[in-house]
């Protein structure tokens, strides 16, 4: 059972899902503050299931695709906060108790409230497809919920772009030979479709076709090479 403190609610804990076996990683994403949980520091961490799935002939992307039909991985995350799971005992009466100035009673707390481990609270979801032929990585969607959000611009909230970015980088840890990641060029979370492609440029990303953004996966090899050439 996983002891739950004051002292660790900004540090990952790794979680073994035993209990479900959909979920086949779970990584931390990054630490963040809440209006939910009065504005202190919680660790943010991801539980992530991946599968293979296959895609028939004819099949559409939001971007061109050399192979029409074969297998891709299948992503998809729930990012979570790690909360106390809170017991407490009660002991009913054999029969309610009648009060004249209250309701009924049925029983009475015999026990102080106990932490007894942690509960899993799910606080947004992200999906995303692997085609290997085209060495793409795409990102349907990667969001955290409007409670969570700390504002109600995208461009302007803080916890969005670390959500993507720590997802973007598991994902192209976990796929090596992708070179690029698309997305859709809009999402209903946001209030206008310019609203979602600013926060899509902030990310780097750049319309790629009709319906996507996209960019160029850039890897620790790239950068030290492209110094190099800066350094000669």
């Amino acid at each position: 059972m996983i002891q739950y403190t004051p002292m660790n609610r900004t540090v990952y804990i790794p979680v073994n899902h035993e209990d479900d076996d959909y979920w086949t990683y779970d990584i931390p994403l990054f630490v963040g503050t809440f209006r939910s949980y009065r504005n202190k520091p919680r660790m943010v961490q991801g539980r992530i299931h991946v599968s293979e799935e296959r895609y028939s002939w004819g099949y559409k992307e939001i971007i061109p695709l050399s192979e029409k039909k074969g297998v891709r991985p299948y992503v998809n995350m729930h990012p979570y906060v790690l909360e106390p799971e809170m017991f407490i005992t009660i002991g009913l009466y054999p029969k309610p108790k009648q009060y004249a100035d209250q309701d009924e009673a049925i029983g009475e707390t015999i026990s102080t409230p106990q932490v007894k481990g942690v509960r899993q609270h799910q606080i947004g979801n992200s999906q995303a497809w692997y085609y290997p032929a085209d060495q793409t990585i795409v990102i349907w969607e990667c969001f955290l919920d409007s409670q969570v959000r700390n504002r109600q611009s995208l461009s302007e909230d803080m916890h969005m772009p670390k959500l993507w970015k720590a997802f973007e980088q598991w994902l192209s840890q976990q796929f090596p030979e992708a070179i690029r990641i698309v997305t859709p060029f809009n999402d209903p979370i946001a209030k206008s479709i310019e609203e979602y492609q600013s926060f899509l440029r902030a990310l780097g990303y750049e319309p790629i076709a009709q319906a996507a953004f996209g960019k160029k996966i850039t890897r620790e090899t790239d950068k030290r090479a492209e110094q190099a050439v800066k350094a000669a």
